[in-house]
């Protein structure tokens, strides 16, 4: 879609210049609010949606005509009549001129009038809503999210528990037994096919799984196999190994806490949501193995589930989902990386639980399993209340790596839609239907 398509004829009524082809360079938006301190990838993406208008004297800007994105005033002087009765000028090259005149952040302005003939730098307006609700507001955000109290009973609770979680004063999970004998017979070099099926099949609600799996198409089955040896032999040793232990995680995603029992259902699903997910994209991207991704996207979150069991024993939080939501994103990586460490896993995985909420990270490297996340979660988070505070999927970097950086909004929604099928049925498997 052209900006030409993307404006109404109202918004023509004003314009006199439409600049369409000139490029917006990102050091002419860098310096801009909400905009400052984006990684370069993503300034550069904000600047291929934008364009240049040039509005003629006189004009308001707020009237019912005018343009509907965000603008910033690049050339010429506008005056703004306030909501309490007082006018203000705002000139191009003027630090006042860094804020958007029209933005999803009210201004307290009801008329913007052209003084002279003015340039104005235009931007979508749902791009520029989505970094004011992710990047810009919470960067000017304590680290922890909340106001802490010394004197405030229950500020002092969640303070002495932030400090019990870091101390690792707490039990960490195991890795389910049948996931360490698998993973132990897959690094022994003198392990079999045979050896592998026998240790599978002692779970033989796991093996009809395996086996259900290795017949999929998502990976490759052609001819119809019955057996877990056969089973084992098709999907080879590592993807065996990440398989079954993706399958048997399940069980740590459970607790007898009735009071958290809600929000560790809601933990699974997502996970369960990611990995399916993550396997989608990783289908197209070169370098990423499909059912890596499953496993990495299902331990994205595991250090939340420890931070959730011992938060049973604080009723106060209990009672505040908002504490406890922020100490579960405070802490929920350094807990799942010494998790991980516990059960021997890859530092790209520890790296993933570490890093997998940086909506805005960014390196100059291939897309990694890490980037893989970060996308599948936003994608998971796509039409639920949490996106209201989350960049949309194409502001992360990360969404420009993918499949070899040949995703775009309208390409992307169309592949998950057609993949439903596909991602359905890696959840059915990870629910064990």
């Amino acid at each position: 879609m052209t900006h030409e398509e993307l404006r109404s004829p109202c918004q023509i009524r004003w314009l006199q210049v439409f600049s369409d082809n000139v490029p917006i360079q990102t050091s002419q938006i860098s310096h801009l609010l909400p905009l400052r301190g984006l990684p370069e990838p993503v300034l550069g993406y904000i600047g291929e949606q934008a364009w240049i208008e040039q509005v003629n004297q006189g004009q308001d800007l707020y009237a019912p005509d005018a343009t509907q994105e965000s603008i910033y005033l690049i050339k010429g002087t506008v005056t703004l009549e306030l909501d309490n009765g007082t006018t203000r000028s705002v000139s191009a090259d003027t630090l006042a001129a860094n804020t958007p005149l029209a933005a999803p952040q009210p201004t307290g302005a009801i008329k913007a009038v052209c003084d002279t003939d003015v340039e104005l730098l235009c931007i979508p307006k749902d791009l520029i809503a989505s970094i004011y609700a992710s990047w810009w507001e919470n960067h000017q955000s304590t680290p922890s999210g909340i106001e802490l109290k010394e004197d405030d009973l229950e500020d002092q609770i969640y303070m002495d528990f932030y400090q019990q979680i870091q101390s690792g004063d707490y039990e960490l999970p195991s890795m389910p037994d049948i996931a360490v004998k698998i993973g132990k017979a897959v690094e022994n070099p003198n392990s079999s096919s045979d050896d592998l099926a026998r240790i599978i099949t002692a779970d033989p609600p796991l093996a009809a799984r395996l086996i259900r799996t290795a017949n999929s198409p998502a990976f490759g089955g052609e001819k119809n196999i019955t057996d877990c040896k056969d089973a084992v032999t098709r999907l080879g040793y590592g993807n065996t190994r990440n398989l079954v232990t993706s399958f048997v995680l399940k069980n740590l995603f459970q607790t007898d806490a009735i009071l958290i029992q809600k929000r560790m259902k809601q933990l699974w699903h997502h996970s369960r949501r990611v990995a399916a997910l993550s396997h989608v994209l990783a289908c197209m991207s070169p370098g990423l193995v499909s059912d890596r991704a499953i496993l990495t996207g299902l331990i994205h979150d595991i250090g939340a589930i420890p931070i959730l069991i011992a938060a049973a024993d604080q009723p106060s939080l209990l009672n505040d989902p908002t504490k406890l939501d922020h100490l579960v994103n405070a802490l929920k990586g350094e807990v799942g990386a010494l998790i991980l460490r516990s059960w021997n896993f890859p530092q790209s995985d520890i790296d993933t639980v570490l890093n997998c909420d940086e909506w805005f990270r960014h390196n100059d490297q291939p897309a990694d399993y890490t980037d893989l996340v970060i996308v599948a979660q936003l994608f998971a988070y796509v039409g639920t209340p949490e996106m209201r505070n989350l960049p949309a999927p194409d502001l992360s970097p990360a969404f420009h790596k993918i499949a070899g950086g040949k995703l775009t909004p309208l390409t992307s929604i169309s592949i998950i839609n057609e993949a439903e099928k596909e991602i359905n049925a890696i959840e059915e498997l990870l629910e064990g239907h």
